[in-house]
């Protein structure tokens, strides 16, 4: 849940600052023009802090992935990076009040084309799931971009980059970086190892290795064997994915002797809690 205050700045997707709001004065004009004139400014100012984009393209990708295609003249200019991640706006439409926003990773951005691709899980009930779960060609939305929580480029390679299925598409945009997949080492913990395998591979991601996923968290233990026994190979490790999966890890990999430089943390996503970092 996000006010409005967090909207005010500079957007990456517009050239000029925002001006930051002031105290409507009484208009001598007539109570109709009076009661528009706010939702005229509101409006304004909502589509200086926000872009606004459209759905180009869709596509069901195994393990109930939705491959989704946004399209936008402000997408153009745009600056991205491999990790960069956008807020959708999927709840509120003016600067007061409440709003609800997810983030997401896009996996590759084309200014050129004005275009821009994310993998979305399909996880259950859930606002952002529902709304990529519900989106069709021609569907528009605004969106705040980008945030830089996460750079690809930055860590030293060899490294390793854990998740699971909602960390598919930043885990992708590796390959947007100048080494691309070479160098990193990729683990994920699913439901279904097959599905999981398939959707990678469709995007040239073929080295990665599986653990089964349970619902009682008893594969935590070989999930960390195999995070500390790849971390021996890397100079870094990227964490992303659930929360409770990061934190167990994250205190191994601390315990096995890598320090806080060696490691980034990035949580998508916590049972019972909304609006973490992104996915």
């Amino acid at each position: 849940m996000v006010d409005a205050p967090l909207l005010r700045g500079r957007c990456a997707c517009h050239r000029r600052p925002i001006p930051r709001r002031r105290a409507m004065q009484p208009s001598s004009n007539t109570t109709d023009n009076a009661a528009q004139q706010p939702g005229r400014v509101v409006s304004w100012l909502l589509e200086q802090a926000t872009c606004e984009a459209e759905v180009q393209y869709i596509e069901a990708v195994e393990g109930n992935l939705r491959l989704v295609t946004f399209s936008s003249d402000d997408i153009r200019d745009m600056v991205w990076s491999p990790g960069d991640m956008v807020q959708l706006i999927l709840l509120g439409s003016t600067l007061l009040g409440e709003w609800e926003l997810r983030s997401y990773t896009p996996f590759a951005v084309d200014p050129e084309q004005g275009t821009m691709q994310i993998l979305a899980a399909i996880h259950g009930q859930a606002l952002g799931s529902d709304w990529f779960a519900s989106a069709q060609i021609g569907t528009r939305c605004r969106f705040v971009s980008p945030k830089h929580p996460l750079s690809l480029s930055k860590p030293q390679r060899p490294m390793v980059f854990f998740g699971d299925e909602t960390s598919f598409g930043t885990a992708i945009a590796t390959r947007q970086t100048t080494q691309g997949y070479n160098g990193a080492e990729f683990i994920f913990e699913v439901g279904s190892e097959g599905d999981a395998r398939a959707a990678l591979s469709r995007f040239g991601l073929t080295n990665a290795h599986f653990i089964s996923r349970n619902a009682d968290d008893s594969h935590l233990d070989a999930l960390e064997r195999s995070v500390l026994e790849a971390s021996h190979r890397a100079v870094h490790v990227i964490l992303t994915g659930k929360a409770t999966s990061i934190q167990r890890l994250n205190k191994a990999l601390r315990s096995a002797g890598l320090s806080r430089r060696q490691l980034t943390n990035v949580p998508y996503w916590s049972p019972g809690k909304k609006g973490l970092k992104g996915v």
